[in-house]
């Protein structure tokens, strides 16, 4: 204990071995359903899908550990859900590529980003991001986390379209979620002068309702708590990437959107957790980034060498920030976690979206505390309302584009039409080429 003390300067960061232990639980548990739907689409596209589900655990795990301990931030890894959409639907089902080539594009951006990682050229990137919009990414990335639960669970139909439909059992079992999520989190109860509340309430929240799940026949239990068969079929996804048949010009702009997808998602996941956790500094930087990035980096290049689409830093690291972790030792835990499941996946895999969704609705409302914090005023609020409207309906990057996009149209607007001026009432041209650069992906 006093090792992990040392390490991690838990009372520093005002918490303790269970705090974090609980934390990097409910972490994972808000992330398990990487392990089923990574799977399901690099299937799609060809892959071996128990051997991707392995190696998704084992680097997930070893990745996410190296984050705890090379940045003391409580932050993990996985593949992103984006980009193994991306391989499968957009490259490998059309015929543009073969899986092993696409693993070579997403393994060509990996080396992009440790090699900006390595020169320091990321935080430069970050530097150039107005403060009001790094301060309401937090904001914005919360509204997103909201809209994905709440599809994901069927509250709401896709497209904002209406109501889920509740004759699903499902659907209701999500509803029920909710209503437990809601009820743990905000439980208080006052003896003798001192307040007390549930500690790990959105991990009792998903072991509640995956229960009640059971019950509602929503969960199915496993027929084996043990993995089975599947350590051969790693040799079926790792090293089999095509690293120079993706040096093609057509495939550039496909490199360019893994490039862009996994440098502004990394971005805003990271400034909106060290928003909520108060790690940002007076002028809305984050000074850790850089080590989360050189790891993120690491993670992306080691990942497609292991059959693996694009890893990043996940949005849902936040519940377990919610749930008081603050030290790389959550972290830990979620790596461990996710390296048990390859023993024991049939477990974790029962999880059903159900249970986590409710969940990730209460930290994207946590999430949205981000806002007491930005400039309201006429000139600095606009952009901000733009860029979490942006995020609500199209994603993560897209929204932080098109915020910056906003910002540079307003800066300019204000400096035409108004008697204001002066130095920097226009926006300086190194964020103008890096607004252009993040409007790339909706032309490419």
């Amino acid at each position: 204990m006093d090792l992990l003390e040392n390490r991690f300067g838990l009372k520093t960061a005002g918490t303790n071995i269970r705090t974090e232990a609980v934390a990097g639980i409910t972490t994972f548990a808000t992330m398990a359903y990487i392990l089923i739907l990574n799977p399901k689409f690099m299937g799609m596209a060809g892959m071996d899908p128990v051997g991707v589900l392995i190696t998704t655990a084992l680097i997930s795990g070893l990745i996410t550990i190296l984050m705890g301990i090379a940045t003391n931030l409580p932050f993990a890894l996985a593949p992103g859900i984006g980009s193994c959409v991306m391989i499968a639907t957009a490259i490998v089902l059309p015929g543009l590529a073969s899986w092993q080539t696409a693993l070579g594009m997403v393994l060509i951006s990996g080396i992009i980003f440790l090699l900006l990682s390595l020169f320091r050229l990321r935080e430069q990137i970050v530097a150039l991001i107005p403060k009001n919009i790094k301060i309401g990414i937090s904001a914005g990335l919360g509204v997103f986390i909201i809209r994905t639960a709440l599809v994901n669970a069927g509250l709401i139909t896709d497209g904002f379209k209406g109501v889920g439909d509740f004759s699903q059992p499902q659907v209701r079992l999500a509803a029920i979620g909710l209503a437990i999520a809601l009820l743990l989190s905000f439980f208080r109860v006052k003896i003798h002068g001192k307040v007390y509340q549930i500690r790990g309430a959105l991990l009792l929240s998903i072991i509640l309702t995956t229960a009640i799940g059971i019950g509602m026949g929503c969960v199915a239990l496993p027929e084996s708590i043990f993995t089975s068969g599947a350590i051969s079929s790693i040799r079926n996804v790792c090293f089999k990437v095509d690293f120079f048949g993706a040096f093609r010009l057509e495939y550039i702009s496909l490199i360019f959107a893994f490039f862009i997808s996994d440098f502004f998602g990394t971005l805003a996941t990271a400034l909106g957790l060290a928003g909520k956790v108060g790690m940002m500094d007076e002028d809305g930087n984050f000074p850790a980034i850089g080590k989360v990035f050189l790891v993120d980096a690491i993670g992306t290049v080691v990942g497609a060498f292991t059959g693996l689409a694009v890893v990043t830093t996940y949005v849902e690291s936040a519940s377990g920030v919610e749930s008081g972790g603050r030290t790389g030792l959550t972290s830990v835990v979620t790596g461990v976690m996710f390296l048990l499941c390859i023993a024991f996946a049939p477990v974790f895999l029962m999880i059903p979206d159900a249970a986590t969704a409710p969940v990730l609705i209460m930290i994207g409302i946590s999430m949205m505390q981000g806002l007491k914090n930005v400039d309201f005023s006429d000139r600095e609020w606009p952009p901000v309302a733009v860029m979490v409207i942006a995020m609500l309906f199209y994603g993560i990057s897209q929204g932080i584009a098109i915020g910056l996009l906003a910002y540079c149209i307003v800066k300019l607007a204000w400096a035409l039409f108004t008697d204001e001026r002066g130095e920097g009432a226009l926006p300086s041209w190194p964020t103008v080429i890096l607004t252009v650069l993040a409007c790339c992906q909706f032309v490419l």
